[in-house]
């Protein structure tokens, strides 16, 4: 009976967790649209692993985009100008497990609100977290 309780117990917790989680992307997504919208794994070109960013600022806006490996080294830093702007970006290593910890941080030099975008590889699928930070 006690073993049957905790199962109930573990299924609750998942679901509350699922659900809170596809909720707070989805009010993040329209709350705030002069933040980066979105870090897709595109798939990749000569077996390197390609993602685009997407911001959907509707207003002209200059960001600084850093990217970052799993040491916390910087892997490129560069200003972005413009409205709905799309990039890509190309990861320089064919070991995808290389790639786990690359964050992508987003910084609207105007409002000094960050994104922060965490890669996280596994054998079946690519992941992609995003944390929002505001500098004071």
């Amino acid at each position: 009976m006690k073993k049957t309780m905790n199962n109930y117990k573990m299924i609750a917790i998942g679901l509350v967790t699922v659900l809170t989680l596809g909720l707070s992307n989805a009010t993040f997504a329209s709350n705030n649209p002069d933040v980066p919208s979105a870090l897709k794994f595109m798939g990749n070109v000569n077996n390197f692993p390609v993602f685009q960013l997407e911001l959907n600022n509707s207003t002209n806006a200059e960001f600084i985009v850093t990217v970052r490996d799993a040491d916390k080294k910087i892997l490129l830093s560069e200003k972005i100008k413009g409205e709905k702007i799309s990039r890509r970006y190309k990861l320089d290593s064919e070991d995808m497990s290389l790639i786990t910890g690359t964050t992508f941080e987003v910084t609207n030099k105007l409002t000094k609100e960050s994104s922060v975008y965490v890669i996280d590889v596994n054998t079946n699928r690519t992941v992609v977290e995003n944390t929002i930070i505001t500098k004071l």
